[in-house]
């Protein structure tokens, strides 16, 4: 066969990553385990199964994985002969015939035909066509891979956003009736003579700060569900009433202890878009040796063959058949360059499938550095903010009780109060983004497609989602 064959790409990567590892990740090899389950959250893994099992663009994937295969049985068929049958029928009335010899009686004429064709792949042009279909083929099931990963993360952080702010809503809920008590109380005090109605405003005007917030909250909650709703192919009534139902119960998921990262040749094996880029290349490179076989002469058998009689009872019948056989050779002798621009064309587009492949490779190196920084990161502010939290709640605890014996005055307890919901929301949200940047880590990483206990079959899933309904 002309043409290159198609061979992976090398490329030179670093030994380890480049940000720093902190406590709760260690370079053990990346486990292949369905790591939406180490959160220990049953609801998430519900719903990331109905997406698996429902959710429309993975559907969508599964009919283009069926398309490219269709695709390859039609570069297949060139590799054969390709026959092609026919019969004719023809009744003549005595005035329209044209000769004498037929007489005043009309006459009828039958005859049965079969047609011969095959172009012999001398330079192997239907099979280095068949070659990047293949690659085709393969090419979209890493795609449908790769958006797999995608879409179960965009569930589980989803999901963990949802979580998160019902969490922020409960601090804060919890945090308007600790201001409430706090205005009860100033309002005794103002009764007392012991202080001013200024005092008595702050606190009404911070309480009144408080409640404001929580319809914005209310809002990013209606969002967070909608979108998951969409990625599970469900409306968004049913889920929002079990997040509601679940929400004493279920609270912002916990990542493992410990996520292993392996290095950066574990993530460059496991990641289904580098692995798409790799098919890519490999079809590219496949469509030059088609181009280049274009350029040398071509070798056609052809037949063509039947029965003919005027008597439909004596059709087949072995005085009756006749037939030729021929063969074509043909050869682009002046095409003004155009087969050679092609074999250019092709040429081109196999270096800028490479590059692709280099970027992708890169881009996923970054993505898994980044992952890193902004899980570690997040853990430390959580960390952080467990103890700020814990200290203000205990001041704000000792301004109350000095305050209900006089000790105290209230701007101070105000201002503890006003910190403390401070502390507590940021903490309600770092919370969330510790669960969501692991999430992120994981579908960095390569997610988990390859074991066998969770390889989604798109083609499969798309046949059990359409029987759903």
């Amino acid at each position: 066969m002309v043409g290159p064959d198609p061979t992976p790409p090398t490329t030179v990567n670093p030994d380890s990553w480049h940000a720093e590892l902190v406590e709760g990740v260690s370079r053990e090899r990346v486990d292949p385990g369905a790591w939406w389950k180490r959160f220990n959250d049953p609801m998430l893994v519900e719903l990331i199964a109905v997406a698996e099992r429902k959710n429309l663009d993975l559907r969508t994937a599964a009919s283009r994985i069926r398309e490219a295969r269709s695709r390859y049985g039609i570069a297949a068929a060139d590799l054969y002969p390709q026959i092609s049958a026919g019969a004719d029928a023809d009744f003549v009335a005595g005035s329209q015939l044209s000769s004498d010899s037929f007489g005043s009686e009309s006459t009828n004429f039958y005859s049965a035909d079969l047609d011969f064709g095959w172009e012999i792949d001398l330079w192997g042009k239907v099979r280095r066509s068949m070659q990047a279909a293949e690659f085709d083929v393969l090419a979209e099931i890493e795609n449908s891979r790769d958006l797999l990963i995608t879409i179960r993360a965009e569930v589980a952080r989803s999901y963990v956003e949802g979580r998160s702010l019902q969490d922020q809503m409960k601090s804060l809920q919890s945090i308007i009736e600790s201001q409430a008590e706090t205005l009860s109380l100033a309002k005794k005090q103002y009764q007392q003579g012991v202080v001013t109605e200024f005092s008595v405003l702050q606190a009404e005007a911070q309480l009144q700060v408080a409640e404001a917030r929580l319809p914005a909250l209310q809002y990013e909650f209606a969002t967070a569900i909608n979108r998951l709703s969409v990625l599970l192919a469900e409306p968004p009534g049913p889920l929002q009433d079990r997040f509601a139902a679940t929400a004493e119960e279920l609270g912002v998921p916990l990542p493992p202890a410990t996520i292993a990262v392996g290095i950066p040749a574990d993530v460059i094996r496991r990641r289904p878009d580098i692995r798409a880029a790799e098919r890519t290349l490999g079809a590219a490179a496949a469509n030059i040796g088609v181009a280049e076989a274009a350029l040398f002469p071509s070798l056609k058998l052809t037949g063509q063959g039947g029965y003919s009689s005027t008597e439909f009872d004596q059709l087949i019948s072995p005085d009756n058949l006749g037939g030729l056989f021929g063969i074509q050779i043909s050869w682009p002798v002046f095409t003004a360059g155009r087969l050679r621009s092609v074999v250019d064309v092709r040429n081109e587009q196999a270096y800028q499938a490479l590059l692709s492949y280099e970027s992708t490779v890169l881009n996923a190196i970054a993505d898994v550095e980044t992952a890193l920084v902004a899980y570690g990161s997040s853990l430390r502010e959580q960390s952080r903010l467990v103890d700020a939290v814990s200290a203000y709640d205990r001041a704000a605890t000792l301004a109350t009780d000095r305050l209900a014996r006089g000790v105290s005055d209230l701007e101070s307890l105000l201002n503890l109060e006003r910190e403390l919901l401070a502390v507590q929301q940021q903490l309600a949200v770092v919370n969330g983004q510790v669960a969501s940047n692991a999430v992120g880590l994981y579908k960095a990483l390569g997610g988990s497609w390859n074991i066998e206990e969770n390889t989604l079959d798109v083609t499969a899933a798309a046949g059990t989602a359409e029987e759903a309904g």
